[in-house]
């Protein structure tokens, strides 16, 4: 007498097997059995929504046989088998190479050949700032200030000219003395006078002091020049001379020379 069908549970696979070997079901007529689906197609647990009769002795061995390979993990959730990239890496002869060495080495080749290209630049060029900076000292006097903004006109950087002027280990007490002729060959200068143009020009109050007293003009010719100099640009009254000496730092008693050499 045959056992009328009934919907079976929803059961996972490991389930199923554990019903199946214990016989439950034997004595009910041969059914066909359901396709397995393999596991190792989806990480989501495996379930037959279908329903099916219980299957015969043959069934339950070909159950227990897929049971044992079976790849779903004791919750019920299948195992993801190895990806077809990871089957790949792992046949025999075949070596995966990380791409990331080649690139690595082709980029740190290039950025070293560009640092090296870098620096060679900036040698050369910070060498013609030396030198540039040798060209201008020869000629004439320059401050530290001074002589890194002319560098700069000349179209180097404020760091190449900078570190340029700072190689050189330039004597500024120097320098102001031979900025100081400089100014005294081609116009007079009282002393203050003098020493507020050095320092307009960059020098410290020590050095522009320094190089002022080193050059040791005479400031009784100056005042003499001086008071020609304005003489030969307008008209001056003996008094308005004296004063006009008086504010460009002289003294007194060399602005009354310098209006009395100059027949006022």
């Amino acid at each position: 007498m045959a056992h009328t069908r009934s919907h079976s549970l929803v059961l996972s696979g490991g389930v199923l097997a554990l019903l199946l070997l214990t016989g439950c079901g034997t004595n009910a007529p041969a059914a066909a059995p359901q396709s397995t689906q393999s596991s190792t197609a989806s990480s989501t647990p495996r379930e037959h929504a279908a329903s099916a009769a219980p299957a015969t002795d043959a069934t339950t061995q070909q159950v227990a046989e897929a049971t044992t390979t079976d790849t779903t993990g004791s919750d019920g959730v299948g195992v993801a088998g190895p990806t077809s990239e990871e089957s790949a890496s792992s046949e025999p002869g075949r070596e995966s190479t990380p791409d990331t060495g080649a690139t690595t080495g082709g980029s740190t080749s290039a950025a070293d050949a560009g640092e090296d290209g870098g620096h060679r630049s900036t040698s050369v060029s910070q060498d013609s700032a030396v030198r540039k900076a040798q060209d201008y000292l020869a000629i004439s006097g320059f401050s530290r200030s001074g002589l890194i903004h002319q560098l700069e006109y000349e179209g180097f950087t404020t760091q190449e000219a900078t570190a340029a002027v700072d190689q050189l280990s330039t004597d500024y007490d120097e320098q102001a003395a031979k900025k100081a002729d400089d100014y005294l060959s081609v116009m007079a200068f009282s002393r203050s006078g003098l020493i507020e143009q050095l320092q307009y020009d960059g020098f410290t109050p020590e050095q522009a002091a320094h190089g002022v007293d080193a050059a040791a003009p005479d400031y009784m010719a100056q005042a003499v020049k001086k008071g020609k100099e304005y003489l030969d640009i307008s008209g001056f009254s003996r008094q308005s001379l004296i004063e006009q000496l008086t504010f460009d730092g002289f003294t007194p008693e060399q602005a009354e020379h310098g209006a009395d050499a100059n027949g006022l």
